[in-house]
Formats: C-alpha cells, structure tokens, sequence
C-alpha cells in the first residue's frame, strides 16, 4: 500500500503542476527560457539500464548508488513503428510471473526517487525504429508513451533515435521544421512537459554524426540539429554518443565551422571535450544553416562503460580527464552519460567509481564517503600436474580501478604461507601427493573515506606430485580464439577457431550458451543459425586423441564464449549499384547494414579499411 501511495502521490503532484503551468500560461506570455530540470543535481552521472538485454543482469536496486540518473531502454515500436512497447528483458533478473516481475521492477523504481534519483524512459535505440508521419500515427505513440510513464512513474523521456528513425529528418532546416518526423516530435515533447511540469526531464541521446556531423557533411549528417533547436526551450540536457561510428569522422573539421583547430580523433579526451565544445559555442552546419550553441548546463557527453559496451571504448581516466576539463572550463557543464550500467558493473563499476567523486566534488559534495573496491580476478590459477622435485607455478591475475594490489597465498587447510605475497607461487614438490591452494588478493585505497581495504579470494587450485613422467595426451593450444559477430537477418555469422597439438589428432564440439553440444557442429567453423533477431552465445570444445599415450588418452580445452548478434533490417534500403551515396547514408547489402563514411556512387559495401563503407549494424 504504500508504494502504491508513493506512485499516486508523485501523478497527483504532476497533474497539480499542470493545472498551474496552465494558469500561469493564460496569465502571461513568458519568455522560454531553457528547461530547468527541477529536482535534479546541477552535475549528473547519467546511466542506460536495460534488464536481461545486456550486462551484468543484476535488478535496478543492486545497481551502484553513485548513478544520478537512470534511462531505462527502451521503449520500441510494434511492427508499424508508432505503437509504444515497453521492451525490457525483465525476466533475466527478476523472479516470478510478468505481473510480479513488473511490480518489483517499480518497486525498485520507487526505491530510488526516495534516494533522490531520477528514472528517466528512453525511446528507441538500435533496434526501436520511430516513424510517425500522420497525426494520427503521432497520437497513437503520444498515448502509449503517457500509459507507459503513468503506469511506472517515470521521470522523464529520453530521445535515443537512430539509423532510419533520424534519417527522415535530413532535409529540415534549423529554424524551418518540414519533415513530418521532426515537427510530430516536437509536439509530443512539448505535450510531455506541459503534461508533467518543468521538473520533467527531456534528454537526447542521438549519435554525433547526426548532430556535429552537420559541420563536415549534408543530409543525414547534422539531421537532428533542426529539431534539437526547435525544443532547446524544454530541453533538460543532451548527451550525443560518442561512440560506434568512425573515430577519423573529425579528423578534417575545419577552423570555420566554429570548432576551432582540427582534431584528429573523437575517442580521445581532446575529442569527447572539443566536440562538447562545439554544442556549447555553436557551428555553422554545411546544409541545414547555423546552430546557435546550448547553454553549458544542458550539454553532457556519453561513451562506452568499457571494452565490448561500443566501439571506441577507452580507459576511464581519458573520460575523467575530459570531464574535468570541462567543467573546469564550463563550470555549468552538465555531466557524462554512459552504456551502460550494466556494462559497467561486469567490469567491476570502474567507469562510476572514476567520474561520480568528480561529480561529486562539482556539485559541492565531495566528501562523500568512498570506500576500496574489489579487485576482479581476470585469469584464476590452473590445476598443476608434476614429478617429483618438478617446477609447479601457480598464478592469479587481478586489477582494480584504483588502489593497490597485494596478495596472500594459503594451503588448503587455511593456513597463510610464509612469503607467499606475489602473484605467482612455486609450490613445493619434495614430496609424491595432492595439495591444494588459494590465493587472497587484498586491494588497498588509501584515498577512501570508508574501508581503505577490499579483498577477494581466487579459485582452490590441486597440485599433484608424482613419481613418474605421465605420459598423457597433450592439451591443445587454441591459437585463434572465435570472435563476437553482428549481423543482419539471415546474414553470415561464421565462427572459426584454430589450435594446435605436439602429438595426437584434434576433434571440434560447438555448444550453444547452455552448455548443449550443437548436432553436426563438428568443424572447426561453425555457421549458427540467423534467421531470428537476438543474441545468442557459443563455445568450441576442441580435444586432442592420442593413442600412445599411456595415461590420460584425451585431452581438451574450450575456446571463449562468443556471441552472435542477429539485427533486424527493417527499415532500411538495399544497396543500389546506381545511386549516390554520402557520409551517414544508411543502405543494405547481402544481409549486412552498412554506413557510408564519404560520397561514394557504385562502390560495393564492404569491411575494407580504407573503403568509402563501414558495418553498421
């Protein structure tokens, strides 16, 4: 009951701040003035979260308390692309029917507010292609995105179009709105805010080549400029990706665009700040006339957690220190965004413990208390298999995001062995017999305001010591692990792993990501099925025979686990060998989305480095 009270109270409140904007409308004609983001930090640490679609899996309440804000991906569109649908895989992290999944999803959501953060719902993303092109398609989106915010409580919209969905705005103008897209978008933001009050958040996460692209290129580059300017009055912050496209797009930006000196790459601290820069100061566009810069407050920037979240993922000091910089220089700069959370917590939180103490500190509140963080274990020490007065070497690697790293070894009853304090540890082997081992890796942050020490324990690792050489079949060596593959629809997702073995023949096992041995996948390449849109995860297990081995005959190892993503093309055109293409133009080849990186006209889409086309999707 009272969570429900809790719902209720917060749509009582936005209906009350209705009726008074409306009063005070009919009252007077106030100039706009830029949306103030009521209730909300002056700085942000600002998080895409999106159930069991991607990352960690962990529910919204297990999620780091150092996020400002949360954007909940994504709503979508059923099949005619103007239907909202909420599409979250919610089941991968919460327990119990659809309704019971949904209710503690909301508790979590509830859970939050009460901390005093804000969960904002995004619209779109990769696969959320938004077309409404009547006013009836437009009313159709409007309320089911309003069912949607009312039924979870939502503190905000995010705009996160891409690909075709920003593509049919690339002929509007800044100041002169005429595709049906762009002017349908700025009616349904409008009605958001005038629906909930100023305190709702409006955000914008489009990539940068459909917004400071409009300084290098036409068309599809700088296509969301027009709209953006359009709502900056009601516009809450926008933090455009920067991240999956090509890292060379800005090497050639000219002083007259209004960005200053040319820069040579977009993921680096200098690119993430300069291209910051140019929303702030303003730039003159190739095809769609002049943007005139936002204010500081409302330009963030969004990367990648880390490695595998998107292209151009960087360590995350070259984000603290563009970050730093920016505020330094902008002190009303708004923050940084990322994707997501859940990438961030596989990789131990390290992006959210880097950038919230600057958060923090901007916004007057740096003494909050810190504490160490755990390191993670990368590789865990191998079972060990020698002769007598043998050399067994067992080793642990870790890392951290900050702090130092010491180590114990232990014997299997628990005891500490003396000197035993590196990473690697010689057993001792005098002796025939079975001995186990543990490392514990200590990580010691002095700077924390909290515990200064945070520790993990590694696998229990056998050592088995013998009288004589065992002569077992050798292990493979995988010497080409299989790689992750994005494809389109019934595109070509061809898995290859290659090993090698001293002595003996080798045989190959594919597995799906459930541990089930695949029928007839027995090949060193494997083709897995792409006929259907998802994600789905792969393993070789490739043994060794040998026949003269007088011990073990068999020995085997298992490749990486890869995953194979399948992308529907919906939406998109296929290539034609006669048509004229430019930079950001979007088409279809062979199964495969490709994105044109320069003007091209029959040019065959490809992978190939120095080609006028780029993988898209």
């Amino acid at each position: 009951m009272d969570v429900i009270s809790s719902r209720l109270k917060k749509r009582v409140q936005a209906v009350i701040m209705t009726v008074l904007m409306l009063a005070l409308t009919m009252a007077a004609a106030v100039p706009a003035q830029a949306a103030t983001g009521v209730g909300l930090n002056d700085h942000l640490s600002i998080g895409y979260w999106l159930g069991g679609n991607g990352g960690s899996n962990k529910t919204l309440r297990d999620m780091d308390p150092q996020w400002d804000v949360i954007n909940v991906s994504f709503i979508e569109t059923v099949g005619n692309h103007y239907t909202a649908n909420l599409n979250m895989d919610l089941q991968a992290v919460y327990s119990g029917t659809k309704e019971e999944q949904e209710e503690a999803f909301k508790d979590d959501i509830d859970y939050w507010q009460d901390l005093g953060k804000k969960v904002v719902i995004s619209c779109g993303g990769q696969n959320g292609v938004v077309h409404f092109d009547t006013d009836k398609q437009r009313e159709t989106f409007l309320t089911g995105i309003k069912e949607i915010i009312d039924d979870f409580g939502f503190d905000g919209f995010d705009v996160d179009f891409e690909g075709s969905s920003i593509a049919c705005m690339n002929t509007d103008e800044i100041g002169n709105l005429v595709t049906q897209q762009s002017i349908n978008l700025e009616i349904i933001l409008r009605d958001l805010v005038a629906t909930y009050g100023d305190d709702f958040i409006i955000s914008a996460a489009p990539e940068y080549i459909y917004v400071q692209g409009g300084a290098i290129g036409g068309g599809n580059c700088g296509a969301f400029l027009p709209v953006l300017d359009a709502v900056r009055d009601i516009l809450t912050y926008i933090h455009p990706q920067y991240y999956n496209g090509f890292n060379g797009d800005f090497a050639w930006l000219q002083g007259s665009a209004g960005a200053g000196a040319p820069f040579a790459q977009v993921y680096s601290a200098e690119g993430y700040k300069r291209l910051s820069e140019m929303l702030i100061t303003g730039f003159q566009t190739v095809d769609k006339g002049y943007f005139p810069g936002l204010e500081p407050s409302q330009v963030a920037f969004g990367v990648p957690a880390r490695t595998g979240a998107g292209n151009g993922a960087q360590p995350v000091s070259v984000y603290a220190d563009a970050l730093n910089d920016l505020l330094e220089e902008y002190p009303d700069f708004r923050g940084i965004m990322t994707w997501s959370i859940g990438w961030d917590e596989t990789g131990n939180d390290q992006f959210i413990d880097a950038v919230d103490p600057i958060i923090e500190a901007a916004n007057g509140s740096g003494n909050a208390t810190t504490h160490a963080k755990a390191p993670t274990i990368t590789a865990q020490p191998a079972d060990q298999m020698v002769i007598v007065n043998g050399t067994a070497a067992l080793t642990v690697t870790a890392n951290v995001s900050r702090g130092t790293l010491s180590y114990q070894w232990y014997d299997g009853n628990g005891y500490a062995i003396s000197g035993a304090t590196s990473a690697t540890y010689n057993p001792p082997s005098g002796s025939v017999g079975t001995s186990t081992y543990y490392c514990m890796i200590t990580n010691t942050d002095t700077a924390a305001t909290g515990n200064q020490t945070a520790t993990v324990t590694s696998r229990t690792t056998t050592v088995t010591v013998s009288a004589n050489v065992q002569d077992d079949a050798a292990t493979p060596v995988i010497t080409g692990q299989p790689s992750n593959v994005t494809v389109s629809v019934d595109g070509n997702g061809t898995l290859t792993v290659t090993a090698t073995v001293s002595k003996g023949v080798l045989s190959y096992q594919w597995y799906d990501g459930n541990g089930n041995a695949i029928s007839g996948a027995t090949g060193a390449t494997y083709n897995p099925p792409t006929d259907t849109v998802g994600t789905s995860t792969y393993y070789c297990v490739v043994t060794n025979t040998d026949t003269t081995a007088t011990g073990n005959q068999t020995a085997a190892v298992a490749s990486n686990t890869v995953t194979v993503t399948v992308n529907d093309v919906t939406g998109y055109p296929q290539w034609d060998s006669g048509e004229i293409y430019v930079l950001g133009d979007i088409v279809v080849y062979e199964g495969i989305v490709y994105r044109c990186k320069w003007w091209t006209q029959g040019n065959i889409p490809g992978t190939e480095q120095w080609g006028p086309w780029e993988v898209y999707l």
